[in-house]
C-alpha cells in the first residue's frame, strides 16, 4: 500500500523540530517514503524556515504553505484531500512524538484493515486515561496486538482512503446538525468549534464505526501550548513501544474481539450477564443517559432492584463480571423495578472506585477532600443567608 506521512504545523517551531527528529530516526524498510509538511499561515517564520531546511532521510519531502489562516479544523480536514495520492496517510500534529516502529505498525495495519468498511481509521496512540472522565483506562488484553474503539484519534492516526471519503461525505451532510448530549458524550459536545476530532468521533458513534487501537502506543502527546492546550502537562504522555517490531498480530472486528464504545465502555458484556446487548446500558464511567434500557451496569447506588453485584478488584473492571467476583461495588440493576431511594455514593465519594482507580487513599487525599467539601458547604450557607 502507498502510505504517506503528513505533518500538520502552525506556530510551534520547537514542537515541529522534536517531531521531525523522531520521524527521521524511526525505522523504515525502504527509502521512498513521502513526507508532507502542511503549514497553516501564522506569524512564526521560524516554522517555515525550519521545515524548508529539514533534511528528510527516507524519501521525498513536500512543503505546503497556506496563504491564509485556515484554523485547526479547516486545516486538518483539508489535509484529507492528499489521500488522492495515497492509499493511506499517517497524520501527525506537531506536538506528537513517534516510536521507532510506528511506520512498520501502521503499514501492517493498513494492509490488514484497509478494505474493512467497519474500520474508520487506525490509531497509533494508546489511551491510558479516559479523557471524558480523567479516570484510568485499562483495555482488556487478549491474544492480539490491537483492540477496537468507537472513538476517533488525533494524537497519531492513519486515515484510509475509502473510509475517509465516507467520513467526509457524512461531514458535509451533518456539519450543521445540533449536538445532542443525550446520545453523545458531553465532553465532545462541549469541545470548541475549532475541533475537527469531535466530528470524526461523532461519526464513529452514530455510524457504528471503529478505530483500531494498539495496546502499546506508537505515539505520545506532549500537549504543547496551542489552539486546544493552554500549557504544558503530562496527562496524555504514555509509554512508547521501543525496539524494532515488524511482526504484529491483528484480528477481525467481530464479537470475539475486544471492543469499546465511544464512552470507553466495554461492548459485549450482555453475553456474560445473560442479557441482550440492546437491553443493557454499561455505564461504569457514569457518562451515559440511561433512559430506554431495562438493565443498567453501574458503580453508583441507585433506586432500582439489584439483580447482581460484583467487586471492583480485577482490572479492567469487566474481568470482575467475567469471573463473577462477588462484591458490593458494581451493580446490575433492573430499571423497571424501583425501590426506596438510596443515598447516592457517586464515583467521587465511592471509596471502592477510588481505590480501584488509584490503588490507595492517603491521609492527605482524605483531609484535603473533606476540607474542600466543608469550605464549599459554608460558602453556600453564607451565600443564601446574606442573599435572602
Amino acid at each position: 500500500m502507498n502510505i504517506g506521512i503528513l505533518v500538520i504545523a502552525y506556530n510551534r517551531v520547537e514542537s515541529l523540530k522534536r517531531l521531525l527528529y523522531s520521524l527521521n530516526y524511526s525505522h523504515y524498510e525502504r527509502n521512498d517514503i513521502s513526507l508532507i509538511i502542511s503549514i497553516d499561515k501564522g506569524d512564526n517564520r521560524e516554522v517555515v524556515a525550519y521545515a524548508n531546511s529539514f533534511e528528510w532521510l527516507h524519501g521525498l519531502k513536500k512543503i505546503i504553505m497556506h496563504k491564509e489562516n485556515l484554523g485547526l479544523r479547516k486545516h486538518v480536514l483539508l489535509c484529507g484531500s492528499y489521500l488522492e495520492e495515497y492509499d493511506a496517510l499517517i497524520v501527525l500534529e506537531d506536538d506528537i512524538f513517534v516510536a521507532p516502529s510506528f511506520f512498520l505498525f501502521a503499514q501492517s495495519a493498513v494492509d490488514y484493515y484497509h478494505s474493512d468498511p467497519k474500520i474508520a481509521g487506525i490509531s497509533l496512540y494508546s489511551f491510558s486515561l479516559n479523557y471524558q472522565t480523567n479516570m484510568p483506562f485499562i483495555p482488556e488484553k487478549k491474544d492480539a496486538d490491537v483492540y477496537f474503539m468507537s472513538c476517533a484519534q488525533s494524537w497519531g492516526q492513519v486515515w484510509l482512503k475509502n473510509q475517509w471519503k465516507e467520513f467526509m461525505k457524512w461531514y458535509d451532510e451533518h456539519e450543521k446538525d445540533p449536538w445532542n448530549e443525550a446520545k453523545l458524550p458531553k465532553v465532545i459536545c462541549n469541545w470548541p468549534k475549532s475541533s475537527w476530532l469531535k466530528y470524526h468521533t461523532r461519526y464513529c458513534i452514530e455510524k457504528e464505526k471503529y478505530f483500531v487501537y494498539p495496546y502499546i502506543s506508537y505515539t505520545t502527546n506532549f500537549s504543547d501550548e496551542g489552539t486546544h492546550s493552554k500549557g504544558l502537562n503530562t496527562a496524555y504522555q504514555v509509554p512508547l513501544q521501543q525496539g524494532l517490531l515488524s511482526i504484529f498480530k491483528f484480528v477481525i472486528l467481530d464479537n470475539k474481539a475486544v471492543i469499546y464504545d465511544g464512552y470507553f465502555e466495554r461492548v459485549g458484556l450482555g453475553y456474560y450477564l445473560n442479557i441482550s446487548e440492546d437491553n443493557l446500558c454499561v455505564n461504569f464511567y457514569d457518562e451515559k443517559q440511561i433512559n430506554g434500557y431495562r438493565y443498567l451496569l453501574s458503580s453508583r447506588k441507585l433506586p432500582y432492584e439489584v439483580v447482581k453485584s460484583f467487586a471492583l478488584s480485577l482490572k479492567p473492571y469487566e474481568l470482575n463480571i467475567y469471573y463473577d467476583i462477588f462484591g458490593e461495588d458494581l451493580f446490575l440493576y433492573d430499571t423497571s423495578k424501583k425501590v426506596l431511594k438510596v443515598k447516592d455514593k457517586s464515583t467521587i465519594e465511592g471509596k471502592s472506585k477510588y481505590l480501584w482507580s488509584y490503588r490507595s487513599i492517603s491521609v492527605l487525599h482524605i483531609s484535603t477532600y473533606n476540607m474542600l467539601k466543608e469550605i464549599v458547604k459554608r460558602w453556600i450557607k453564607c451565600f443564601f443567608k446574606y442573599s435572602s
